[in-house]
């Protein structure tokens, strides 16, 4: 699980996926990527990786998601931001999804490969504003094919 590999840092990736008719996403993949930062309490990705994620992935990046090492459990005010840039300016329907720590012992034998016991949280900036999206974990997450609906 790639929170449990950067335990100190914000981890970050996208997901690779499809949206349905009913604007649902579906996540096959989490491709980790570079946080340019390397830092607990912001992240960005490396522009190559997420380039090259975006020409192998071609039209199937539906999302991304980031760690908050620290044990915040909501979106920041840069979160925030960027969600509201990226959904509403950039018109990119991108959900977000955070993972809340700290990434330590007690959480690997909390979550054992299944994210149903971590503490995740999933948002999309709509017109009308900030959103908090429902999570449905469909399988085990014990390896790097996730496949999760997230609906409106």
């Amino acid at each position: 699980m790639d929170v449990c590999q950067r335990p100190g840092i914000e981890a970050c990736g996208v997901f690779i996926g499809y949206m349905d008719e009913q604007g649902n996403w579906f996540v096959e993949e989490a491709q980790p990527l570079r946080n340019i930062y390397n830092s607990p309490v912001y992240f960005e990705f490396a522009p190559e990786d997420l380039l090259q994620a975006e020409l192998t992935a071609s039209g199937r990046i539906i999302g991304v998601y980031h760690s908050h090492p620290t044990g915040f459990a909501e979106a920041s005010t840069t979160d925030r931001n960027n969600m509201q840039r990226v959904n509403q300016e950039q018109e990119i329907p991108w959900v977000w999804l955070i993972i809340s720590g700290p990434f330590d012992a007690e959480f690997q034998e909390r979550v054992r490969g299944n994210l149903k016991n971590a503490a995740i949280i999933a948002y999309h900036h709509y017109l009308e504003g900030l959103r908090t999206i429902t999570i449905h974990l469909e399988n085990d997450t014990s390896d790097a094919s996730i496949e999760r609906r997230i609906g409106k």
